[in-house]
Order: structure tokens, then C-alpha cells, then sequence
């Protein structure tokens, strides 16, 4: 027994031993995994180093833009141009109206084509017709024109005119008148007056719209207008060469001049 037991604490020192020498040992280093080295190609460069220094190369061109002043290419648009000859001519920018403050005028004024459908004598007045005049197809206005000391009733009756219509509607001797026949005149030596209705083209259509030669008719006349800005029209509206006309511009349809035979050059149109 006590040989056994001798034997087991021989064997036990000798595992001791074994595990001493075991943890004087240092560990293996870790096995490494050798890294590839690609070939340098004569010619090219790495694309990461390319893409790191066109990074670099771009930041710096934008710090270097933020250091120059951004002109200011609006800074010449108010100063006079220069003409040839040393003349000063109108400043660059958004082009200016053609329009005339005269032809804004004459778009506010609504003047169309109508057909005198029936004249009568006003009942009080031996100066002034009473007339229903279509206007437009289906609608028909009662106008009172002072044309019967110098127009027929047969002469006026189914008779194409040119009528304004957006004038405020006015009572002439009690009776309402809603819109005007323009006629042109011209006063003789005897103080009398020479007086002509004028005459929009045959093949006008009722309703088609009078405007100025050259132009188009007006998108945006006045709903009503007003009386200054007709008296402002009024002396414009002139005959010439038996034509009427405004500002020197010829009144037309678009089938078109309109006409005023047999007055004088400068005779006036109301």
C-alpha cells in the first residue's frame, strides 16, 4: 500500500513537471496570410490615388472660385447705351410697349359693326331719331342719334354702322340712349354742317369689331368708359383721304377700312 501510494506521487510530480515546462514555454506566433502585391503597369496609376487626388484637386479650384468676386452682369443695364456719333440711345432690358398712351386710349373704346334695324322720330325732338340697331347677332340696342336734319330715315334704315357701345347710357329729350352712331362732319360757310354716317365694309359681319390698321382688335376694353378718356379720343378721330381714321391710323374690320365719302380732309368724327 504504501508502494502505491508512493508510485501515484512520483507520477503526479512528473505531470507537474510536464505542465511547468508546457507554460515556460512562449505560444507560436499566428500564421499570416501573405499579402499580393499587384504588379505596377508602366503608365498608369493607382485608381484610388487618382480618385483621392482629383478630390483634393477639385476642393481647391472651388476655395479658389470663393476668393474671386462674382461680376455683376446686371450692373451696366441702367446706363444710356452709346450710338454711333457719340449719341446716348435707351438703356438693355425688357423691351418697351409700342403702344402710343393715344392707341391705349382707342382699345378702350368698344366699337363694332351694326345694323340700324328701324328708325323713328323722337317724340319731343325734331333733331334726334329714335333707332333700334342690332348690335350683335340677337342683341339689339335703342340708340338716339341727331341725324335727322342730315340723313334720310330710308337713307339710315337697314344701313350697316359703326356704333360705340361701352359709353355710359344716356337720356336724350327722356328717351335712354345706349350706344352711339359715329358719324364725321365738317361746318360750311353758311354755319350750317355737312354731316356723313360712316360706312364699315359691305361684307363686315354684325358685331365684328372696329379697331386700328395694323393692330388687333383690343383683348380688354373698358367695361364702361369713361368720359375723359373719350374726349381725350375724339379729337384724334379725323376724316382722310374719305377715310376715318385715328391718329392718323385708318379705322378698319376684318373685312376692312371703314369709310366716310364725301368730307374733307380733317373733318371730325364723333
Amino acid at each position: 500500500m504504501a508502494q502505491t501510494v508512493s508510485a501515484l506521487d512520483e507520477a503526479i510530480a512528473h505531470l507537474d513537471s510536464l505542465i511547468a515546462k508546457l507554460q515556460s514555454v512562449p505560444p507560436p506566433p499566428p500564421p499570416t496570410t501573405p499579402v499580393i502585391v499587384p504588379p505596377v503597369v508602366q503608365g498608369r496609376r493607382d485608381t484610388a490615388k487618382v480618385e483621392s487626388q482629383e478630390s483634393i484637386d477639385t476642393a481647391a479650384a472651388a476655395a479658389d472660385v470663393e476668393k474671386k468676386p462674382i461680376p455683376d452682369i446686371f450692373k451696366d443695364r441702367k446706363k444710356p447705351l452709346k450710338l454711333p456719333g457719340g449719341g446716348a440711345g435707351v438703356a438693355a432690358g425688357p423691351p418697351l410697349s409700342s403702344k402710343s398712351e393715344h392707341s391705349e386710349n382707342f382699345d378702350k373704346a368698344l366699337i363694332q359693326v351694326g345694323l340700324v334695324l328701324s328708325v323713328s322720330d323722337h317724340p319731343i325732338s325734331e333733331k334726334l331719331y329714335v333707332c333700334k340697331v342690332e348690335v350683335a347677332p340677337g342683341e339689339t340696342r335703342q340708340v338716339v342719334a341727331g341725324l335727322k336734319k342730315f340723313v334720310h330715315e330710308h337713307e339710315l334704315e337697314r344701313r350697316k354702322v359703326c356704333v360705340i357701345l361701352n359709353l355710359k347710357p344716356a337720356k336724350l329729350a327722356g328717351q335712354v340712349s345706349e350706344a352711339m352712331i359715329l358719324a364725321g362732319s365738317v361746318p360750311t360757310p353758311d354755319g350750317s354742317e355737312i354731316v356723313k354716317v360712316l360706312e364699315p365694309p359691305l361684307e363686315a359681319s354684325i358685331g365684328d369689331r372696329i379697331f386700328l390698321e395694323n393692330e388687333a382688335p383690343s383683348f380688354s376694353p373698358a367695361k364702361q368708359l369713361s368720359s375723359k378718356i373719350w374726349e381725350k379720343i375724339v379729337p384724334l378721330l379725323i376724316v382722310k383721304d374719305g377715310l376715318a381714321t385715328f391718329n392718323h391710323l385708318p379705322l378698319v374690320t376684318s373685312a376692312g377700312v371703314v369709310k366716310v365719302p364725301g368730307l374733307p380732309d380733317g373733318a371730325g368724327i364723333h
